[in-house]
């Protein structure tokens, strides 16, 4: 497997060094300082177009289907994209917006545009053929009937609609097992706490090891063509170890 990784907040020393995780992955580390780098790099790997299919209903019925699709440019060679995190990449937008102005202070209409092009984006990616992993931070708020409820830590409106896009979310949690010793753990049904978490295949337990070989085959059970993944989560719980988990059992 060929995984790219966009180290945006320097995270991926858990995994070990650069060279360890070209290794692992097949492909080196990228780190863009700017969300301009980070588009410019997208767009000498993929193109976006519009793919037409023709379907027979019933009596010889037939309807014309447009479809935006996400495809590989000629040689590249991807099987899955990853992003830690999605929390970094919106701020660097957002500080990019923020400089436009001399007080160094967003405008209303600036907030406008950070939710058009955050969303463009995670249309974009969410057409990615293969498998497509997003990291982001989690921030509790906390309800008037005193319980909490955990949410992507992503500023804007985004933060509200992030989960369509995806065909697994799931929280990061550490537990602590009958041996005494913490186990990460992710949370994958809806509660309240955890409102955006969800399982499209309906194949998951509510909580399983912090293993993407699970969701994946999962997604290949149900036939899915790709998998999309958003792992929300706080510091410290596993999101970015986790990511050992995609190449192991091939290595095997």
């Amino acid at each position: 497997m060929k995984a790219l990784l966009f180290d945006l907040e320097d995270g991926s020393k858990s995994l070990g060094g650069r060279e360890a995780i070209k290794d692992m992955f097949g492909l080196p580390v990228l780190s863009p300082s700017t969300y301009p780098q980070f588009k410019d790099i997208l767009m000498k790997l993929y193109a976006n177009k519009v793919v037409e299919t023709t379907e027979s209903l019933m009596n010889d019925i037939e309807v014309t289907v447009k479809k935006n699709v996400t495809t590989p440019l000629e040689g590249v060679s991807i099987d899955a994209i990853i992003l830690d995190t999605f929390s970094e990449l919106s701020k660097k937008y957002q500080r990019s917006l923020s400089k436009q102005h001399k007080n160094g202070v967003m405008k209303i209409q600036d907030w406008g545009k950070l939710k058009n092009t955050l969303d463009g984006l995670l249309e974009f990616l969410s057409h990615l053929p293969g498998i497509l992993i997003m990291n982001v931070h989690a921030k509790i708020n906390s309800l008037d009937d005193g319980t909490t409820k955990m949410l992507p830590y992503i500023d804007g409106s985004t933060k509200e609609d992030i989960s369509k896009w995806f065909d697994f979310v799931f929280y990061t949690k550490t537990i602590e097992n009958a041996k005494g010793d913490m186990v990460y753990v992710w949370h994958t049904q809806h509660s309240d706490r955890y409102a955006h978490a969800k399982d499209r295949t309906q194949l998951l337990a509510k909580e399983i090891n912090q293993d993407f070989q699970l969701p994946i085959e999962a997604a290949k059970k149900r036939g899915f063509e790709s998998v999309k993944i958003l792992i929300i989560g706080e510091p410290g719980t596993g999101k970015t170890l986790s990511l050992k988990t995609l190449i192991n059992k091939e290595k095997k």
